[in-house]
């Protein structure tokens, strides 16, 4: 049978202009999208696409939807720059580490905690500490076949620690002045990946339970991003235009002719203003719906805002959790506060306190270094040369390999 060349034309032409899409410049991808971002200026159609998505059984679409129903808002919206709350305490923690190293003389990892608190609106000093944890047992570096744990294990770990630290301190400071934030660094939403991280659902588990603590005693908890590369916004209007019949895993897969932007590189050029902010959105993903699921105040919602004072426009994204995003006085007080963290520094553009508690949490080469020669001294102390420490160590992971190798072969 020959090809009937009348059924296959609409595909052709289809081609056609997919072809041309794909060639635009990044100025033409940026004006296309400008032009569709200011048509969303009625939620309607936006709630029954992310609807037709999620009844579909299309499972591809991670990108932004409006909150719920009565807190949406128009996706075309921009809030300018609220006026600041009279007083607020400010609770940041950030983390680093020192990862295992099997060329050392003992097996260890330190993950240490800054922790600031800043009054804002009162004549007190902060409060500022650091909170270090060494883990050496073998409980603590050993995976259950007797390896040395990964990096992204004591990663993950620090970032429980961190938000763990948050809990702490927003117990503590829970009659204190209102509003009480909580400041994270890095998005809310975390993936601590089963396959890569030892115990990895425990730690998820303990994560979640520091957010409903933190709901508990209803602080206003905020993950900052700065220099974000999230396209959410970006495939919400990618989405917008395709056709009913268009909607499938495959196209969901790209951006289709606006693939390349960000959500950042399209609003530098919508946040024109200082301290102008975005719609507030979710993300639809997994991920999120599992948050979800553990009440609807854990969903995660994300805006953007223009945190620089002046001249060209720097672009963060603020991730907060749903309890806080449905209520819009305290979203104007987070906005104003952090516009007010942000402007403090010139033209870092970053938190203050958050960058007080990285600062205090940072662990330099030098610091590593003396801790090493501190764990040698004690070493010789209890009877153990730090070359024999190393060659047990050593023995011992050999073992954990070994049987390894007998329990898979």
């Amino acid at each position: 049978m020959s090809l009937e060349f009348n059924k296959v034309i609409d595909q052709v032409q289809r081609m056609g202009r997919y072809a041309g899409k794909r060639n635009l410049s990044h100025s033409d991808r940026l004006e296309l999208a400008l032009e569709r971002f200011y048509r969303l200026t009625d939620l309607d159609p936006v709630h029954d696409r992310i609807h037709l998505v999620r009844t579909s059984g299309v499972s591809g679409y991670r990108g932004a939807t409006p909150l719920p129903r009565p807190y949406s808002e128009i996706i075309a919206g921009v809030g300018d720059a609220p006026p600041m709350p009279e007083s607020a305490t400010l609770i940041a923690a950030d983390g680093s580490q020192v990862y295992p190293d099997q060329h050392e003389s003992s097996l260890y990892y330190l993950v240490n905690i800054g922790i600031y608190v800043y009054h804002h609106g009162a004549q007190r000093l902060p409060a500022q500490f650091t909170a270090p944890e060494l883990a050496y047992a073998d409980s603590k570096i050993k995976d259950g076949d007797g390896r040395v744990i990964n990096n992204q294990t004591v990663n993950a770990r620090r970032t429980l620690a961190e938000m763990q630290w948050l809990t702490r301190q927003a117990a503590e400071y829970r009659d204190e002045a209102r509003p009480l934030v909580t400041l994270h660094d890095g998005p809310l939403l975390k993936f601590f990946g089963a396959t890569e991280v030892t115990d990895a659902h425990q730690i998820e588990r303990d994560y979640m339970q520091a957010l409903r603590e933190l709901y508990d005693v209803r602080a206003v908890l905020c993950g900052y991003i700065d220099r974000p590369r999230s396209t959410s916004l970006i495939s919400l209007l990618h989405l917008m235009e395709l056709a009913e019949g268009e909607i499938n895993e495959v196209v969901l897969k790209t951006n289709g002719d606006l693939e390349g932007l960000t959500d950042e590189s399209l609003l530098r050029h919508v946040l024109v203003q200082p301290g102008q902010r975005s719609a507030m959105m979710t993300q639809n993903s997994p991920q999120n719906a599992e948050y979800k699921n553990q009440g609807a105040e854990f969903e995660i919602a994300f805006f953007y805002a223009n945190v620089a004072p002046f001249g060209q426009p720097v672009i963060a994204r603020f991730d907060v959790p749903l309890w806080v995003a449905r209520e819009p006085a305290v979203v104007d007080a987070l906005h104003a506060l952090l516009l007010h963290q942000c402007g403090i520094q010139g033209r870092k553009h970053y938190p203050y306190a958050l960058t007080r508690a990285d600062e205090m949490a940072f662990v330099s080469s030098v610091e590593k270094d003396q801790l090493n020669q501190l764990i040698n001294i004690e070493l010789l102390k209890n009877g153990i040369h730090p070359e024999m420490s190393n060659k047990l160590q050593t023995k011992g992971l050999a073992r954990g390999e070994r049987r390894q190798h007998r329990l898979r072969g």
